[in-house]
């Protein structure tokens, strides 16, 4: 076989492909020409690309069977807009064999091309060609398009190299199982196990059915979290509801959250360091999921012999005993990626009830083990907890009766639990932590400290600030000042910052001499000590709202094509930030300014004045005015636009923290509270503002059933609530109620609220004033709005929100006119059939 990179570029009157040959390096150009395209295809040819299964590989197929430029433009926007190339109806009359693979598959969500280049030390510099040009492209542009075009073939072909164990691996287990080379290089790991256990897709209905194990001792787990677990029982809940739910609760002295996908606890900003009389042990369970795959029966019940797991966790075991690395490397993909197949409702390995049961009966039977050390042991200190193992402190003396409880646990569980024995410990918080063991080997957790390329889940690579997260490990190891590690590094790639807007944002700009300088969606970037150059900001896409991109400095300094030296950075930011982080592992807090009071510089004369309270406040709506924030919400007979709560909430928080405050919101049964508390002097200046809160009742269908239950009628109230106080708190402005509402019938049209919901005597009072009632809408009407929303509900529950947003308008379908009722419908209809929204 053949190993052939590519990629490609379309626009409205040319498209260009590019492939490298691996063996050789050589690249070959194609421009608008789809024989020579055709005679790049080998059948014994497999062709790499980023992205290419949901994009590049229908360009080709497009351009291999003569299609128009213009036609693959079509395709091209078809595709770019989210559409499926299989579902591309000019399409589905054409097929030849392309060997496709997609070394974007199994990659960190998320992780674009160009970030991946910038992570790796390459140019990032992007085309200046425009891709909306309504033209064929010059000789010029061809020519830098088609330059930008190799780079990136380069970039996926190191991408390649990186994960080169990935793609063996791969084709070792294809191999396995009989498996033809091509079909197990394209497959996800997950679509790749599937086949390797040769799944049939069943469906199934029992996926709430959860039974504790047998040998479960659930007398020993706190009731408030066997509580928690028990809501899968309650079917009034519904999935997309109860599986976002989590539980904390303090356990031995320390903060955890149980989930449906684990359990996590740590204690924060803490340091322990072994002695004669005191030891720090953490004990993890050996390969947690497979065993209890295993052990209990939770493989899914679409894999027809279960023998074909169970011999690939045999068999890696005495790859492990024979030393045959590769193999035992090869074995541990597919054992650890069924757990997560089983839960993807798009693999042939979907079971719900199984994978549901492994993932909490692994939390209980830890929990199990911990609570037994906790009672049994009087000196034992809880450091840390997640989903397959512990970490505590104990006096030595009481080491034996750990052991003793701990090898009763395994022989009751059947699970092998390993012992890391540790003389240093560092906990930030649950994600992250640094741990030396006696034997000397450093182990780090977390995005604090780690970096480079990342095997563990997804396939990552993070390159940023790499400078002070060694600065941070060479301090904690060997108590190396920062300013030490930080000074002395010469690689200027050590300081880089990739700065991403990420895919919900349309463009971004830097701010350079006070003006905004449109810049790349993906940018290196460096401290600098220049201050004409400022930060980066984000446009979001449907809103034009504008935050900063997270993490940079004030004055950023880009460089994109690699041409500062390590003369251009400002190191005493990355100092800065290496000491900051380096208190928050040891919990030390920043001190508050004298005075309690926080300086704020003016643009124009760089002078610090303090403000109070009210004072921050007026600043703040005077911001998010001048931010000139966009109302995406539509009231529903679509006359004007209202402000969601999405709209609100990130520019609000951006404004609340640059000037100094935070709000914070509160719900009794009646009244909804939002307190905005400056900061700097939280216990003494603050501002209330309060309004009343009624819940809204759950939807009831026309068949006397809920179709929302109580769980998200309250979400919605909270949410609706929520937006309400935000508006009075930052005094924004929408359209008068009454004016909007001149020329309409009563009762009046509905429109986004102005006040909170309606109690039920309140609503009785306005359905006696009302003047024309006989204008509400029929009780036929009402039963034909419920049932389109029911289908809508059903068809895309995403929906919902909005769903429950009108059942607040209309005060739970009793108060809508005839003309608003059909207006309505109309338009749920025309979602439902794939119309405008």
């Amino acid at each position: 076989m053949r190993l052939i990179v590519y990629d490609v570029e379309v626009f409205a009157f040319d498209w260009i492909v590019v492939f490298k040959d691996v063996e050789t390096g050589t690249h070959t150009v194609i421009h608008n020409d789809s024989e020579a395209l055709r005679e790049c295809l080998y059948d014994d040819g497999i062709y790499v690309g980023f992205n290419s299964k949901h994009y590049d590989q229908f360009i080709i197929k497009a351009a291999a069977n003569d299609f128009s430029p213009q036609e693959i433009k079509r395709l091209n926007d078809f595709l770019i807009g989210g559409g499926r190339g299989w579902e591309y109806a000019p399409l589905k009359a054409f097929y030849f064999r392309f060997n496709n693979v997609d070394i974007r598959d199994d990659v960190q969500l998320g992780l674009s091309l160009k970030a991946i280049e910038g992570h790796m030390g390459m140019d990032i510099q992007e085309t200046e060609v425009s891709f909306d040009l309504d033209r064929q492209l010059t000789e010029e542009e061809l020519q830098q398009t088609v330059h930008y075009c190799k780079h990136d073939v380069d970039a996926t072909h190191e991408l390649m190299k990186l994960r080169a164990d990935y793609l063996k691996t791969k084709k070792n287990l294809g191999k396995r199982a009989g498996i033809d080379e091509v079909k197990s290089l394209a497959a996800t790991n997950a679509k790749l196990t599937a086949m390797m256990l040769r799944a049939e897709r069943k469906e199934w209905d029992d996926g709430r059915e959860y039974v504790y194990p047998a040998n479960l001792d659930t007398a020993v787990i706190p009731k408030p979290i066997l509580d928690f677990f028990e809501t899968i029982h309650d079917k009034s809940i519904p999935d997309e509801v109860l599986f976002k739910t989590s539980f904390e609760i303090e356990i031995g002295g320390m903060p955890c959250k149980y989930a449906w996908g684990g359990v996590h606890g740590s204690l924060t900003g803490y340091y322990e360091e072994a002695t004669e009389d005191r030891v720090i042990q953490n004990r993890d369970v050996s390969s947690l999921y497979p065993s209890l795959i295993e052990i209990y029966n939770y493989l899914s019940r679409n894999v027809p012999d279960p023998e074909l797991f169970y011999a690939i966790k045999r068999d890696r075991i005495q790859a492990k005993h024979n030393g045959d690395k590769q193999t035992a490397k090869d074995l541990k993909l597919p054992l650890n990626t069924v757990s997560g197949a089983q839960e993807n409702r798009y693999n042939d390995l979907y079971d719900p009830l199984p994978t549901r049961s492994l993932r909490i009966s692994g939390q209980l039977f830890l929990t199990v083990l911990t609570m037994r050390l906790l009672n049994a042991c009087k000196t034992i200190k809880l450091l840390n907890l997640n989903t397959d193992g512990l970490m505590y402190s104990i006096d030595k003396s009481e080491l034996a009766l750990v052991d003793k409880i701990a090898h009763a646990w395994e022989a009751e569980t059947k699970f092998e639990l390993e012992v890391d024995d540790i003389q240093r410990v560092w906990i930030k918080d649950v994600n992250n932590l640094l741990m030396i063991k006696t034997d000397g080997e450093v182990k780090t957790v977390g995005g604090y400290l780690n970096y480079g390329v990342s095997v563990k889940g997804a396939w990552a690579i993070n390159n940023n600030m790499v400078i002070v997260k060694k600065a941070l490990i060479e301090y904690f190891v060997h108590g190396t000042p920062v300013e030490e590690t930080i000074n002395g590094s010469t690689d200027i790639f050590d300081f880089q910052l990739i700065a991403k807007a990420g895919a919900k944002y349309r463009e971004a700009y830097h701010i350079v001499d006070g003006e905004q300088v449109p810049v790349q969606k993906v940018n290196r970037v460096y401290a600098t000590a220049n201050e004409r150059y400022g930060k980066l900001f984000k446009v979001k896409a449907e809103t034009d709202a504008t935050a900063k991109i997270e993490m940079l400095p004030d004055h950023c300094i880009i460089d994109n094509d690699n041409h500062l030296t390590i003369d251009d950075v400002d190191r005493t930011f990355y100092i800065e930030m290496a000491k900051k982080r380096i208190n928050d592992f040891l919990g030390i807090k920043p001190e508050k300014k004298k005075g309690g009071k926080r300086k704020m510089a003016t643009t124009a004369k760089k002078e610090t004045v303090t403000l109070n309270v009210y004072q921050k406040l007026l600043k703040a709506r005077e911001m998010f005015l001048q931010a000139d924030v966009q109302k995406t919400g539509k009231n529903m007979h679509l006359s004007f636009k209202y402000f969601e709560l999405d709209d609100i909430v990130p520019t609000a928080t951006r404004i609340f923290s640059e000037v100094g405050l935070i709000p914070i919101v509160n719900f009794t049964s009646d009244v909804a509270t939002m307190k905005i508390v400056n900061i700097d002097n939280p216990d003494e200046e603050y501002i209330p503002f309060v309004a009343p809160f009624n819940q809204i009742a759950p939807i009831i269908s026309n068949a006397g059933k809920q179709a929302t239950n109580e769980m998200q009628a309250l979400g919605s109230s909270i949410t609706y609530m929520r937006r309400y106080l935000y508006m009075i708190a930052l005094d924004i402005c929408e359209s008068d109620s009454i004016d909007s509402d001149i020329g309409k019938p009563t009762p009046a049209p509905v429109s986004a609220l102005k006040a909170p919901p309606a109690t039920p005597e309140q609503r009785q009072e306005v359905k006696q004033e009302l003047t024309a009632p006989q204008d509400n809408a029929t009780p036929l009407q009402i039963k034909g709005l419920k049932a389109v929303l029911k289908k809508l509900k059903d068809a895309d529950p995403t929906k919902e929100e909005m769903i429950a947003q009108i059942a607040v308008q209309t005060e739970g379908f009793t108060s809508i006119s005839k003309s608003d009722c059909e207006t309505l419908i109309q338009k749920i209809t025309a979602m439902l059939e794939g119309g405008n929204e």
